[in-house]
């Protein structure tokens, strides 16, 4: 049985969300000859001033491991780009939404029914624990209710399901939205 210090060393390690069953995940370590990688606050930079093609080619040419903390901060960071007044939400817009679908802020016993416009073969788990899956379906179907104006999204659980690897549902729901804004109006 591993002592408390082991464990919390294992947090540490682990950059992922106890949502996530990494044992199966294959980390590749960088290449002895890579150059330094970039921080979050050159990409911080880079957004406040605006320079978008810098900050594609930064990420571009940054090859962060799966398992490194910046990748939970580089999602968010650039999926807020997207926010703008007409879809900001309050902080506390995603519990209020859990509420009004499923009464309640637990997650359900039985499964969660996903909305129509998800491809139910497109429906990847990406190495998510049963909690992780309940979680994804549970942001989805709130998804779902929050933009009802979603006809048809394929992607939209395989990237919620990637999203969760380093993000709360809570923060995975924001950026959801401001992907589907990101996606509607093809900025990039």
């Amino acid at each position: 049985m591993p002592s408390v210090l082991e464990e919390e060393a294992a947090e540490q390690s682990n950059s992922y969300t106890p949502l996530v069953d990494s044992t199966g995940i294959t980390v590749v370590p960088p290449s002895p000859s890579s150059k330094p990688l970039k921080s979050i606050g050159d990409v911080t930079t880079l957004l406040q001033q605006g320079r978008k093609q810098d900050v594609k080619h930064l990420l571009r040419n940054n090859a962060w491991p799966v398992d490194s903390p910046i990748r939970g901060q580089l999602w968010f960071l650039l999926c807020i780009q997207h926010q703008n007044k007409a879809n900001s939400m309050t902080d506390g817009f995603y519990w209020d939404m859990v509420n009004q679908v499923f009464g309640s802020t637990e997650l359900p016993d039985k499964p969660i029914s996903l909305p129509p416009f998800v491809e139910p073969s497109h429906c990847q788990l990406y190495y998510l624990t049963h909690k992780g899956r309940s979680v994804a379906d549970r942001v989805v179907s709130v998804l779902g209710y929050a933009c009802p104006d979603i006809v048809y999204s394929p992607t939209i659980y395989p990237i919620c399901a990637l999203l969760l690897h380093y993000m709360t549902g809570k923060t995975v729901i924001l950026s959801s939205v401001c992907l589907t804004v990101f996606l509607s109006i093809g900025s990039y």
